[in-house]
């Protein structure tokens, strides 16, 4: 009996002790990935920098990166501008031949302060043209005053007044357009304080700043 046992114990040995000699297989590394917003959060338009960390890549690793403002990008050390204020979510995809790792980053944009509203850029001109402000002609003669040119920095609309005789009371008045320029008949005589004149209104036709205004003389001759 003892015999038996100890042939059937040297056969169990005779059958484990080689497998075990055998090389065991080996865990294929597993790729991580963190990333960070740098600044995570400022006012808009924002300019961010992301760290993009890898551990446990085998061979190249290529980047495909949702910004979360419907731009995407492949290089991690481009910085990327937020144009507008929002809430958004960049993510990151590193893929290796054999590996996928996936990383987010979160960046809070603000409204940033606008700048204070610009008033109008005037251009006025006359036909005849003025001499020192005045135009001078023989009766009965036109003159054409035009602020067509004129402009505003932030495109707001603009409105256009003249006072054709000079008695502090607007003879024609009205916004872009044709209203920009009008012609007046002068008939014998001086006049002062002849007035064009133009401001800003917003989208409310709220006036935006006071009319920017240039005054003449016309003097009408015999």
């Amino acid at each position: 009996m003892a015999r038996s046992l100890r042939i059937l114990l040297a056969c169990l040995l005779a059958a484990v002790v080689p497998a075990c000699n055998q090389d065991q297989p080996t865990a294929a590394p597993v790729l991580t990935a963190t990333c960070e917003a740098r600044p995570s959060s400022g006012t808009a338009p924002l300019a961010v920098s992301f760290q993009l960390s890898l551990s446990g890549a085998v061979g190249a690793a290529t980047v495909a990166i949702s910004y979360g403002d419907g731009q995407s990008g492949s290089n991690p050390d481009t910085p990327h501008t937020y144009a507008s204020a929002g809430s958004y979510t960049a993510a990151f995809t590193v893929s290796t031949p054999t590996q996928t790792a996936r990383c987010s980053a979160a960046v809070t944009v603000t409204e940033g302060s606008k700048p204070a509203n610009q008033p109008p850029i005037p251009v006025f001109k006359t036909t005849p043209f003025d001499v020192a402000l005045k135009i001078t002609g023989k009766a009965p003669f036109t003159v054409s005053f035009n602020m067509c040119q004129t402009s505003d920095p932030e495109g707001d609309e603009l409105y256009f007044e003249m006072d054709f005789d000079g008695d502090g009371s607007f003879d024609f008045k009205g916004i872009t357009g044709f209203h920009c320029r009008a012609d007046h008949t002068y008939a014998l005589g001086t006049y002062t304080d002849v007035k064009n004149c133009v401001y800003d209104r917003d989208a409310q036709h709220v006036a935006l700043h006071d009319d920017i205004c240039r005054k003449y003389t016309v003097i009408a001759t015999p």
